[in-house]
């Protein structure tokens, strides 16, 4: 088995991220057996869980308790307790988003363990993010939405859901087939969208930061007729420029729901969204010469744009509508339907480089291309639930049917006139003369269904929890190549289970044993491919054993996981580095790979104001099979290690109540850029930051001020890097201020 071996520069700071972690964890235990008063739980934020029964609540003062949520609904289709379920589960609330300034998922995810957020560099157009060292989000098409997958479609038209909009993300590690059908091994990343609340909400927020931005946003609701509608309307505007030099992003969105209160067993929850992002895109190729190592005078700046001002642009719009019904026939048994409708379009355009660097260490030749592509999908999940006994077990019961159906175009053209070559320590930009003599380079329509059936029974005896579930799928994939008019339909089916089983203490420790499958069709594979094929179905299997432990006298969790992560007709980076795809590495389909791996966690509130996350991740990965002769390398875009640490304080007296500070680190190891292992991308370690006033002690109640950074310290680093025109910098230092009032 190959291992990436140790960098010099990374043990240190290693240690010091294991010192701190060890340092925090070990305080939160004693915490844990020594304090007597509960703690407090969010109660300013719109969405926050309820704090545990019999909690102390603080009158005027914020404290932002980075609480275990009470339920994770992805994980089960129910509200099993996460404590309860046989499988990894992280949740981030509203209330931790809000307390870490969070813009973004990729942001939201930052502190889970096992996951990678910007795993592939810095890119305004999507959220992309892996999890268990395997890619989850939008280029995989593994996007979730209320349990339900976002469309799929051509190479650079994908759908994106701003954060504001979200109530809490939920990351699932491990494959969750059984219960969504196509899903990456690692797991999913589910987002969960802000409905209609009993509970009124009137909030508006201003913000601004570097790069000129700046922005609003509302979360208005309440209740109408009787208390039988409850609305919600959230909405936000944002503007300015971007990290990249010559890049300016905007984007606006709102998202109205109703939710009608039939009767007391019926309601229909109405839901939509509209979003629109303009201007240009964050992400760029760039030369490995001057970014993973030294050109001619040093590394490029991580703001440098080497593209055309003039042909930078990456517009998008995206709209969805559905609904989310429940029945209930008696106290046991329900039946709910989610379904949604989702169109994005977007056009794309980008000047990117074209081969290595040149010989005198700073002249990059560049390629211009365009992307311009529609997509139309419907999903529908339909599901009965029920609650009975066969002696001293109860079983808690789910069968349910889903169907999607997604019809997609994508044009991609390249200029056959390339773009002048530019200085990437000095550019001078050279026009955009080439734009007539873009020609198409793929063309495709595609439709892709699948309908799946599937059941669930998680049975409890005691302090026994079994969960068992099973599902078959058929998929079908219908491609056409416009330019060669090929057509290529392809049929799949699949059976996918899953098992866990655990053991409820009540001294709150759960021990779990669990196994489960995922299967993905072949989706976009011609964009993907040099050769323009379609890539076989990827399947995946988990073995996983862990502990997790919720105190009684604090809130907060402890969970522990080992596992064996195994995915087949693997997808790895083409060896020939003249292969490229649009703006992106071409990818080949290369055999067996394996991820063995070990994740802590912690979220916990060991006193009033003081809330903490720790985290870490080892991952040993290898190649089992290989066409390519790449047997035994390592995987690509997998840290050996990772972890993080992340501590937050409100002053409860004196003369600083109501201020609250938080810091964070994260750690990232060294990785392998290409599925040859020829690729060295060195490990670096970030730091964040956080000041929170609440301004209710100036007589401002229900006013509170923040500023948020991350990469304080505007670390130059590289996130991955696949070739040697294919690098791509991570996000440097961002500052955000916001002023907000809820009422």
């Amino acid at each position: 088995m190959t291992s990436l071996p140790p960098s010099a520069g990374a043990m240190p700071r290693l240690s010091t991220l294991s010192l701190l972690l060890s340092l925090l964890l070990p305080q939160a235990l004693l915490a844990t057996a020594s304090q007597t008063t509960p703690a407090s739980g969010v109660h300013d934020i719109p969405g926050a869980t309820p704090a545990k029964a019999g909690a102390r609540q603080l009158e005027s003062v914020t404290v932002n308790a980075y609480r275990p949520a009470d339920s994770a609904v992805g994980a089960t289709k129910s509200t099993t307790p996460p404590l309860e379920t046989p499988q990894s589960i992280s949740v981030v609330t509203r209330a931790e988003m809000d307390a870490r300034g969070v813009q973004s998922v990729n942001e939201a995810v930052r502190y889970i363990a096992g996951v990678q957020s910007e795993a592939s560099g810095i890119d305004s157009r999507v959220d992309d993010y892996s999890v268990r060292g395997f890619a989850v989000g939008s280029f995989t098409n593994d996007i979730t939405l209320d349990g339900m997958k976002a469309p799929g479609g051509s190479q650079w038209n994908r759908p994106s859901f701003d954060a504001w909009g979200l109530e809490r993300v939920e990351v699932l590690k491990g494959p969750s087939a059984v219960l969504y059908g196509q899903v990456a091994p690692g797991g999913m990343v589910n987002q969960v969208s802000k409905l209609p609340t009993e509970q009124p909400i009137h909030l508006v927020q201003l913000s601004g930061g570097s790069f000129s931005q700046r922005g609003v946003a509302i979360d208005m609701g309440s209740k109408a007729a009787h208390d039988k509608l409850l609305y919600r309307v959230v909405g936000m505007y944002r503007d300015g420029n971007a990290q990249i030099g010559h890049t300016r992003l905007k984007r606006y969105m709102i998202a109205p729901s109703l939710t009608w209160k039939i009767n007391d067993d019926t309601r229909l929850t109405l839901l939509s969204q509209f979003q629109r992002d303009q201007g240009g895109a964050t992400f760029q190729f760039l030369p490995m010469t001057g970014t993973l190592k030294p050109g001619a005078q040093g590394y490029m700046r991580n703001t440098t744009f080497i593209g055309e001002p003039g042909w930078n642009t990456y517009n998008r719009t995206q709209y969805s509508a559905g609904w989310m019904f429940e029945h209930r026939f008696s106290d046991h048994w329900k039946l709910q339907q989610s379904l949604r409708y989702t169109y994005v379009s977007s056009l794309y355009r980008s000047v990117v480089t074209s081969g290595a660097l040149a010989a005198d260490g700073r002249t990059q030749n560049r390629r211009a291309v365009q992307g311009e592509g529609t997509s139309s999908g419907y999903t529908a999940d339909t599901r009965l639930s029920g609650l009975f006994h066969t002696g001293q077990v109860r079983h808690e019961v789910l069968v349910g049917i889903d169907w999607q159906n997604t019809h997609w175009t994508g044009l991609r053209q390249l200029a056959s006139k390339a773009p002048s070559s530019i200085d990437i320590y000095a550019p001078i930009y050279g026009g955009t003369g080439f734009a007539s003599s873009l020609k198409p380079q793929v063309s495709t329509r595609e439709t892709d269904q699948q309908l799946g059936f599937y059941a669930q029974d998680q049975l409890a005896l005691g302090h026994w929890r079994l969960t068992l579930g099973t599902r078959y799928d058929w998929a079908t994939t219908d491609a056409l190549n416009r330019l060669k008019h090929l057509e290529t339909p392809i049929q799949t089916h699949a059976l996918t289970n899953r098992g866990g089983l655990l053991y409820l203490f009540d001294s709150g420790f759960a021990p779990y044993i669990s196994f489960a499958q995922s299967f993905q069709p072949p989706t976009n594979g011609a964009g993907q491919s040099y050769e323009g094929r379609m890539f076989k179905a990827v399947t995946g299997s988990q073995y996983e054993a862990g502990v997790k432990y919720q105190p009684q006298s604090i809130d907060g969790m402890i969970t522990a996981a080992v596992y064996d992560l195994r995915q087949r007709n693997i997808l790895g980076t083409d060896p020939d580095a003249s292969h490229v795809c649009g703006t992106g590495t071409c990818m080949i389909q290369d055999g067996e790979g394996r991820i063995r791996g070990i994740e802590l966690e912690g979220r916990l509130t060991p006193a009033d104001g003081w809330s903490m996350i720790g985290t870490w991740t080892r991952m040993q990965s290898v190649l089992l099979k290989s066409s390519y002769g790449n047997q035994g390398n390592g995987l690509p875009q997998v840290p050996r290690e990772m972890a993080s640490a992340w501590s937050d304080y409100t002053f409860q007296h004196g003369w600083l109540e109501g201020f609250a500070v938080a810091g964070g680190v994260r750690y990232i190891s060294e990785t392998w850029g290409d599925s040859a292992n020829k690729i060295r991308v060195p490990a670096y370690t970030l730091f964040d930051a956080s000041l929170r006033l609440d301004l209710a002690r100036f007589g401002w109640r229900g006013a509170r001020l923040a500023v948020n950074g991350s990469n304080l310290a505007n670390k130059r680093y590289v996130a991955t890097c696949g070739s040697v025109a294919s690098c791509y910098y991570g996000s440097g230092r961002n500052l955000m201020a916001t002023l907000r009032y809820q009422w």
